[in-house]
Formats: structure tokens, C-alpha cells, sequence
């Protein structure tokens, strides 16, 4: 069996099934082109973290136990005060450590993250790879977590690109808590078996879900729209596995009996509101999406690190419902900052009456944030979204389908709606995607022919999602 590490260690926490089976390498650990991207920033910023402090060695070896032996001879020599991806394994646990600074006899472990904000998580990582460093008899005096700093801007220096936070207080309590699972977690990841899976909180959400306690199981309790965990376990102790099982009685939310009764109808929910919000849509009307980029490390000069930039959108014109009259889209140059050609074709390209449809108030936070760049676009920017209606919203309030399963998201609804349009033949068929095509266009990672197919993908990604709105409104009409 390989080393236990950080992440089978807190997936084992989260849940032993898929600590085991992730551990084991049961199940393919697929890396989207976001995922992909994510890794090369924090790479990346690690670089950045580590030339602020000069004198330091790194423990280079991919070896885990080659490795662990070369930090042990460094930390023995009181002349090296700083190391990089320190080392260490004890008893089936392994650690790396990002940065450890010698402090007389102990030493001060410090994580850099690509966060801006200090989360659980990070609090959970750092005590994992302190207890194992401590476990070997190294002793850590203090911790600290490098977080990308939201004040930095394009063009300060390196050390302004971090803010360093005192966490050791928190990891230490944290580390005092894992120390009595440490017998538990290594006896179930050094198993043969696989523990059996129990149905949890932890659940919701989880990529294994499907194929595990969700086995076979429609119209499960998790279908239930914003199901909070108080509700969960009091579900979960009347028995009722499924949304058809919860008592008549229950107490639930407007939304929530909606979709409880719509299932035990077997049809869908058409609110009476319907019609009369529908028919306050005036055409020609429009339907907005847009795609943004964002960046741990800002491009564009005035961002903040992890600033949605609008980069592209879709917008489809239709005269009467579903009679589609025009098509315009924006893709900016990766070369160059096109924020304010987007916000004036933006105001060109939707005219001055009609309904401007977006899903979800995504657009409504773009377009404000244009005029935060732009205060002298701000009055025809603002008229634009005077103009807008939530289509998501809309199907919220009035529709619901039991194929939804508690979803209201494009991508839930499209399928059931207008089963004939779909994004599976499309290259990029996410927004995050489409975001890492972008930024890797930046970077400078495709030549001009590749440059030039990835620039169809992307658009051909952007107007599917207006066309799929089109598509939507007129078969919610229908439904009237």
C-alpha cells in the first residue's frame, strides 16, 4: 500500500469509503482543463513564495523515503535555516512541507495557498502535515498560512502578493483532534476491504454518489431544493430515503413542497403566476450570457486577484418567441485588455428596448462591474440592466419538472425541457473550462491554427447557452 497522505487522510475523515477507495486508487482521478490550470497557479505561486526567502534548500527527490532521509541530515545541519517541500514519514503517514524556517532549536512551518480567504479546509490541511512532523520528534513552535493578498494589483512586488496569517492556535486544537484518529484512519486505509458506505450529510454532493448509497435510489431527499443539514437529519430520522417518503405533514418550504408534491403527482408544477409573467416580457428580446476569466496572479491592471473578467458573451435577438432575428458575440484578444471594447459593443449589440433575458443574476454582477470600470458608460450600462429578467428565476418561481431533481441550473433544465439540444457534442461544455482555455491562450500555450480552433470552441460554447435560453422560454410558454 503507498503512503497515506494529506488527502487520503481528510477524505478518510470525510467519508472511509472514499478515503479507501481514493487511497487504493480504486477510482480514475480525471483533471479537468480548470483543474489542470488550478495546479499550474499554485505552482506558480509557490515559486513566488519561495524567492522571498533566498537561502532557502530544496529537498528536491520524488522519493518519499529518499526524500524524508535528505530533510532529516538538512535539519541536523544548524547552518540551513530555511527548506522547501521538507519531508518527512512515520508509521504509513507522509508529509511535504511548503516552508520550514528554523527558530533556534524549533521551527516555524509555513503553507502557502492560493486562497484569499482562510477557510476550514486550509486550517485542516496545515494540522495534517504538522502532526506528521511533529510525530517524527520535530518540533513545530509556530504556523502560518501565505494567502494571496485581495489588495494586490498588477505591477507590485512579489512580498505584496501575500498576506501571512498566525495560525497556530487553530491548527494545533486541529492537530490535538486528528491525533486520536490516527490508529482509526491508518486501519481502514491499510484494509483489504472496502468499508461499507453509510448515507450522511457528507453525501450530499460527493462525485461517488451515484454509484454508491444513491445507487438506484430516484427522487432521493437530496433532490430537495437548498436542504439544509437540519433538515437532512430530521428526515433522515422519520426513515424517508426519498422525497416520496417524507410525510404529507413535514414541515417543508414553498419550493420544497412544490417539488415533494410535483413527485408524488408524477407531473410537473405550473404556478398560475405563469402567464401574467411571461406576458410581461417585451420583445425584440434578448438573451444574454457571458464567460469571464479570472486569475490568482492579475493580468490586467486594476484587478484584484480573482476579479471576474468578462472576456466573451452570447447574445441571441429574437422578434417574437422563439423567431430568432440576430446573433452577435464578443470574444476579446487574449493579447491585450479589452474589458472597455466589450462594455461599448456590449451597449451597440442590445439596443435600447427589450427584454435582455439572463439566467441567474450573473449578468446583472458583470454589467455593474463594468461600471465600476467604466463610470462614463454607467447610464447606458445601467439602462441595459433596467432591461433584465432572470429566466432562472422564472422557471423558479412558476415551473418545476421532476427531471430537474432539485436543480434549477441550465444544465438540468435544457435536457428536460428541449431534449434535442444538448452540449455533449461540444469540446469545451462548461464555464470553467472555457475560463482555463482562456487564460492558457494568455499564457501563450496554443500556436496560431490551435489558437484559432479553440477560439471556435469557446464561441460555439457561449451562444449554446443563449440558444438554450431561446429554446427554454418557448417551451415554457407551452406550458401556460
Amino acid at each position: 500500500m503507498p503512503f497515506i497522505t494529506k488527502q487520503s487522510f481528510l477524505n478518510t475523515l470525510f467519508c472511509p469509503t472514499y478515503g479507501w477507495l481514493s487511497h487504493s486508487d480504486e477510482f480514475p482521478e480525471s483533471l479537468s482543463l480548470a483543474d489542470q490550470l488550478r495546479i499550474e497557479e499554485a505552482i506558480a505561486i509557490h515559486k513566488i513564495a519561495q524567492s522571498l526567502f533566498p537561502n532557502g534548500y530544496l529537498v528536491r527527490s520524488r522519493d518519499i523515503a529518499l526524500a524524508a532521509k535528505k530533510t532529516q541530515q538538512l535539519i541536523a545541519d544548524k547552518k540551513i535555516a530555511i527548506l522547501f517541500e521538507a519531508t518527512f514519514h512515520i508509521d504509513d503517514y507522509a508529509t511535504k512541507a511548503d516552508i520550514l524556517k528554523r527558530e533556534k532549536s524549533d521551527w516555524h512551518l509555513i503553507e502557502v495557498k492560493s486562497s484569499t480567504n482562510l477557510k476550514d479546509e486550509l486550517i485542516d490541511d496545515m494540522a495534517y502535515t504538522a502532526m506528521v512532523i511533529m510525530a517524527t520528534g520535530v518540533k513545530v513552535r509556530k504556523c502560518s498560512l501565505m494567502l494571496i493578498s485581495k489588495d494586490y494589483r498588477l505591477g507590485m512586488s512579489d512580498d505584496e502578493l501575500f498576506l501571512t496569517e498566525d495560525v497556530t492556535e487553530q491548527v494545533f486544537e486541529r492537530v490535538d483532534e486528528f491525533e486520536t484518529q490516527w490508529d482509526e484512519v491508518k486501519q481502514i486505509l491499510n484494509d483489504s476491504k472496502t468499508p461499507d458506505p453509510h448515507l450522511s450529510w457528507a453525501c450530499k454532493g460527493c462525485e461517488l454518489f451515484p454509484d454508491c448509497v444513491g445507487k438506484g435510489i430516484d427522487n432521493h431527499v437530496f433532490d430537495l431544493p437548498r436542504l439544509s443539514h437540519t433538515k437532512f437529519c430530521q428526515v433522515m430520522d422519520l426513515g424517508a430515503l426519498t422525497i416520496r417518503d417524507i410525510p404529507e405533514d413535514f414541515e417543508l418550504t414553498p419550493l420544497q413542497s412544490i417539488v415533494r408534491e410535483s413527485i408524488i403527482c408524477n407531473k410537473p408544477f405550473v404556478n398560475g403566476q405563469l402567464k401574467a409573467d411571461l406576458d410581461s416580457i417585451s420583445f425584440p428580446a434578448y438573451y444574454l450570457d457571458f464567460e469571464t476569466f479570472s486569475s490568482a496572479i492579475p493580468v490586467y491592471p486594476n484587478t484584484a486577484p480573482y476579479a471576474q473578467i468578462p472576456i466573451q458573451y452570447s447574445l441571441h435577438r429574437c422578434s417574437e418567441l422563439g423567431k430568432i432575428i440576430g446573433h452577435w458575440e464578443y470574444l476579446a484578444d487574449p493579447a491585450k485588455n479589452c474589458l472597455r471594447e466589450l462594455a461599448e459593443r456590449l451597449i451597440q449589440d442590445c439596443g435600447k428596448k427589450g427584454t435582455v433575458f439572463q439566467y441567474t443574476q450573473f449578468e446583472r454582477q458583470i454589467i455593474n462591474g463594468l461600471i465600476e470600470h467604466f463610470p462614463d458608460l454607467k447610464k447606458k450600462l445601467e439602462m441595459i440592466i433596467s432591461r433584465l429578467v432572470d429566466l432562472c428565476r422564472l422557471i423558479r418561481d412558476n415551473y418545476y419538472d421532476p427531471g430537474f431533481h432539485g436543480s434549477f441550473s441550465i444544465k438540468k433544465v435544457l435536457p428536460v425541457m428541449v431534449p434535442n439540444l444538448s452540449y455533449e457534442q461540444l469540446e469545451i461544455s462548461d464555464g470553467q473550462d472555457a475560463s482555463a482555455t482562456f487564460a492558457l491562450m494568455i499564457k501563450g500555450k496554443y500556436g496560431k491554427e490551435e489558437m484559432g480552433e479553440k477560439r471556435k470552441e469557446m464561441l460555439q460554447y457561449c451562444r449554446m447557452d443563449t440558444l438554450a435560453m431561446v429554446r427554454v422560454h418557448g417551451e415554457l410558454v407551452k406550458c401556460e
